[in-house]
């Protein structure tokens, strides 16, 4: 019995076999690791470059409604948040929120050890499924959120 994809046709995932995957790559429980990648997508719709975005949401289902669901919602900025949202401009809003990100997902036992675990394998069942970096090229167009969220 042959394969009915060519060699050369990318995979299409779903956002749900990718968070499952990248959490059990990154040793982390499945429900806390898709809320975790749930609010990174979230974050990414909000301050990514479009471009970016549109190849990673072409190529994994249910990405975008995840980045646009009430789970992905802004997460609330502590005092330094709102400091570092005024004073740096585009991308201090960003950094801002991926630090209330990781404050907003201690409570389910993910953390920035635990983003450096889990965004990299996320990035590396994209890149395997597409032969491109889509993952990291979103993260990469947000100034100074990649090393909050493990992907820079």
């Amino acid at each position: 019995m042959t394969d009915p994809t060519p060699p050369d046709t990318p995979v299409r995932l779903s956002f749900e076999s990718l968070s499952d995957a990248a959490a059990d790559d990154a040793g982390l429980a499945r429900e806390p690791a898709r809320a975790a990648l749930t609010a990174a997508l979230g974050l990414l719709d909000r301050h990514a470059a479009r471009e970016s975005l549109v190849a990673l949401f072409d190529a994994v289902d249910g990405a975008e409604a995840a980045a646009r669901s009430d789970a992905a919602a802004r997460p609330r900025r502590g005092l330094f948040g709102g400091l570092i949202a005024g004073a740096g401009g585009l991308s201090g809003k960003a950094v801002a929120e991926a630090m209330g990100l990781l404050e907003q997902l201690e409570p389910l036992g993910i953390g920035k050890p635990e983003m450096k675990r889990l965004l990299p394998a996320a990035r590396d069942r994209v890149r395997a499924a597409t032969g491109r970096d889509l993952l990291g090229d979103a993260v990469r167009s947000v100034p100074g959120v990649g090393p909050l969220l493990g992907g820079g």
